[in-house]
């Protein structure tokens, strides 16, 4: 009988002392994390960075519509810019005459002309539609055309 119990008794204090051995292995990886804590605190933590969790996910949802409204928004923007600065007249005054094109990421804009000469000025505005008009372009108008489309929009 004596016998038995000391088996018993050394099986128990294997059992103990293994235990131990795994509640230390566990402190060292999870010390940081249960230190002073319980039980009921540990749990309420971990629901918080759940919560934390769900409404950074739910954010980033809402920035990621954000940005494709943005990106839509930016693809009508004006994202292309030729000008072209010229003398009309050639033999007086200099290049105070320019054609700009303003164009989006389609080659679709505006081509506006300011031809200055000593009675004043006259601004002229030819609409851009995949890179070509409707109306008759100068080679001014061209050049600065040709110039913003090939600029790439990013």
């Amino acid at each position: 009988m004596e016998i038995i119990l000391f088996i018993l008794f050394l099986i128990s204090a294997g059992l103990a002392g293994y235990t131990l051995w795994q509640q230390i292995i566990l402190q060292k990886k999870y010390g940081q994390f249960l230190k002073g804590a319980e039980a009921k605190s540990i749990e309420a933590a971990i629901k918080s960075f759940s919560k934390d969790t769900d409404k950074a996910l739910s954010q980033i949802d809402e920035l990621a519509g954000f940005a494709a409204k943005m990106h839509n928004t930016q693809q009508l923007a004006i994202s292309k810019i030729g000008l072209v600065r010229f003398n009309p007249f050639g033999d007086t005054g200099g290049d105070q005459s320019f054609c700009i094109a303003l164009l989006d990421h389609t080659d679709s804009g505006i081509v506006i002309s300011a031809v200055h000469a000593r009675s004043g000025t006259r601004v002229y505005a030819k609409d851009i539609i995949e890179g070509k008009s409707q109306h008759n372009l100068s080679k001014e108008e061209t050049k600065a055309l040709v110039d913003a489309a090939k600029l790439k929009s990013k």
